[in-house]
């Protein structure tokens, strides 16, 4: 029925998809992306330290406020919480809302 070099290709193919999942590429790149969050302790052009990391930043600089909408870098100031995302070419700076401490609440019957 098959000849025994289709039988290899089929076998090949096989293996390859087995231990090879389509999805590898993509959570490669994803996983490349750091995400730091925290209060920035310091802001300039060049670096940006949130807590006790400090960041270099790119050429390219994309600052955000809690919405997702484009605000100048100036607007983010020391105290403010963010979280920094450096992609390729690009960090992304957005401003977060302060986390509060103690959010679990429980729920009491009445």
């Amino acid at each position: 029925m098959f000849s025994s070099r289709s039988l290899m290709l089929i076998l090949t193919f096989l293996i390859i998809v087995l231990f090879f999942p389509m999805n590898t590429i993509s959570q490669s790149r994803r996983s490349d992306q750091k995400i730091t969050r925290g209060r920035v302790i310091e802001i300039s052009r060049n670096f940006i330290t949130v807590d006790k990391t400090t960041i270099a930043l790119t050429r390219t600089i994309k600052s955000l406020d809690v919405n997702g909408n484009s605000i100048s870098l100036e607007n983010i100031k020391k105290g403010d919480h963010v979280s920094v995302r450096i992609e390729k070419d690009v960090t992304i700076i957005k401003k977060v809302f302060e986390p509060r401490e103690g959010t679990s609440e429980e729920i009491v019957p009445r």
